[in-house]
């Protein structure tokens, strides 16, 4: 491959990472739809999983989202019953996320369908490849969201968002 700065043929860096992301997003969605979840509503959950009762603006922040997103996917997620917002008991102006038993049930179902598109993204790869792009690609993410990748604090605009919640890569 040639350096796309001097070859206007050749896709830019982020050109290619772009569409890696809507190809896996598509992949994603179509194994999140299979356990009955949209691709938003899995990473909102995996975040949750990691830590339940998270302040809904630090999930906002740790998704990438701006608040509103956060905001409005999270309402049809409780509607749905997949979560419950409760008032912070120390400060009632701090909004917290937590998991209902629903929410729980398919952890394991979702785990392993990560791991199964994590394995169909790998199997191009060998072992020493596997390791640097992962450290290449959370050595980006750490750069982008430490300098505002996409807006505000790192957050995506509206319309990337709303992509992203009908399962479209931003």
């Amino acid at each position: 491959m040639s350096d796309p700065q001097c070859d206007p043929t050749e896709p830019t860096l982020g050109h290619l990472l772009a569409q890696v992301a809507r190809l896996v997003g598509g992949r994603m969605r179509v194994r999140m739809e299979a356990i009955g979840l949209q691709r938003a509503q899995a990473h909102i959950l995996f975040q949750l999983w990691q830590e339940d009762g998270l302040a809904q603006n630090e999930l906002a922040q740790a998704l990438h989202v701006s608040p509103a997103t956060a905001t409005s996917a999270l309402q049809r997620m409780e509607r749905e019953g997949w979560i419950e917002r409760r008032r912070d008991e120390a400060d009632q102006r701090v909004v917290r996320v937590y998991l209902t038993g629903k929410a729980r049930a398919p952890q394991r179902e979702v785990r392993a369908a990560l791991l199964e598109l994590d394995e169909e993204l790998s199997s191009a790869l060998s072992g020493d490849e596997r390791r640097v792009l992962r450290e290449s690609l959370l050595k980006v993410r750490r750069h982008l969201s430490e300098t505002g990748g996409g807006g505000p604090d790192g957050a995506w605009s509206a319309a990337e968002a709303g992509r992203s919640v009908r399962g479209e890569a931003p």
